[in-house]
C-alpha cells in the first residue's frame, strides 16, 4: 500500500509541476488566459492532494484520483489538438489516476468492517 501511495503522490507532484507554469507559458498553444489560470490552479490542487495522500488523509487518494481524472481529460484534448507535451501529460495522468484508484481500492479493503 505504501509503495502505491508514494508512487501516486510522486506522479501527482510531477503532473502538478507541469501544470503550475501554464499560466505564464502555454507552450505556444494560444489558449485563453482563463483556461491557463485554471490549469495552473489544477496544479496547486494536485500538490495539495499529493500532500494529503502522503499524510494519509482519508480523502487523499480520492483527491489525487479526481485531479488525475481532470488532468487525463485535459491530456486527451491536448493530444487530439496536437499540443506539445500532450503525450507526456497523458502518460503521467494515466499513471497518477490508476495508482490513486488502486490506493482507494486497497484503502477500502484495509478499512475495518463494522459488525
Amino acid at each position: 500500500m505504501r509503495t502505491i501511495r508514494y508512487t501516486a503522490a510522486v506522479a501527482a507532484v510531477v503532473m502538478s509541476l507541469m501544470n503550475l507554469p501554464f499560466v505564464f507559458d502555454d507552450g505556444g498553444a494560444g489558449l485563453a488566459m482563463p483556461v491557463r489560470i485554471l490549469v495552473s490552479m489544477l496544479g496547486l490542487l494536485g500538490l495539495a492532494a499529493a500532500v494529503a495522500l502522503l499524510a494519509k488523509a482519508s480523502w487523499g487518494a480520492a483527491a489525487v484520483a479526481a485531479v488525475g481524472a481532470v488532468n487525463l481529460v485535459g491530456a486527451v484534448v491536448s493530444v487530439a489538438a496536437g499540443m506539445e507535451g500532450g503525450l507526456i501529460g497523458l502518460t503521467v495522468s494515466l499513471v497518477m489516476t490508476a495508482l490513486a484508484v488502486a490506493a482507494l481500492v486497497l484503502q477500502g479493503r484495509a478499512a475495518p468492517r463494522a459488525a
